[in-house]
């Protein structure tokens, strides 16, 4: 499988400043409260690939894209799903690659998307926590306020663009790593991992 990784929008800041936003391809278990919605939409992304083909269910590497696991929560998959394979569709011949197609379909699908969901609220006390170990005049209530005052859609960038397992990954980096000189570099290494298994593609 090759990755794929959409143009990062830069990480958001203790105090929640700007947004985060990467994506690529996928593998991995989980047992987690959303691992069965997971599932069937990962299966649903891997059956719209499958289509763009030309192939259905015939196509070669079905079995594989099914099989995977990826980092990206099921409400994101489906929105991926139904804006990719729209967009692809409606292009033809002439339709761009597929990093063009995801990055043009990210800010709709987010903007569609809740911000809470399994594993949201332990993320985002990881972060305001990591904020008040690692930054001066930083308070883990004055992170989490800041948080609360972002825009939706700035939000699901941090939480619900992943899933549950995805989720607690990243929490236990944010508060298990070091302090560094560099947080921001700091809090984006911890999604880095996650960010790359977001969508799976051959």
């Amino acid at each position: 499988m090759s990755a794929f990784r959409p143009p990062t929008l830069a990480a958001i800041p203790a105090l929640g400043i700007a947004a985060l936003l990467v994506a690529a391809c996928g593998g991995g278990g989980a047992s987690y409260p959303d691992s069965s919605d997971v599932t069937s939409a990962q299966a649903a992304w891997c059956q719209g690939l499958a289509k763009l083909n030309g192939s259905g269910d015939a196509w070669e590497h079905l079995g594989a894209c099914k099989g995977a696991y990826p980092t990206a929560s099921a409400a994101y998959l489906r929105g991926m799903t139904k804006c990719f394979t729209a967009r692809h569709e409606a292009a033809g011949a002439d339709a761009p690659d597929n990093s063009q197609l995801i990055t043009e379909c990210n800010d709709g699908v987010t903007v569609e998307m809740g911000a809470d969901g399994p594993g949201s609220e332990e993320v985002i006390a990881a972060r305001c926590q990591r904020a008040a170990r690692c930054e001066e005049e930083v308070s883990a209530a004055d992170c989490k306020t800041a948080v609360d005052k972002l825009e939706t859609a700035q939000r699901v960038l941090l939480t619900t663009t992943y899933n549950a397992g995805a989720l607690h990954a990243i929490a236990d980096c944010l508060s298990s790593s070091s302090c560094t000189d560099d947080e921001e570099a700091a809090r984006e290494s911890c999604y880095k991992p996650s960010s790359e298994k977001l969508l799976w593609f051959p």
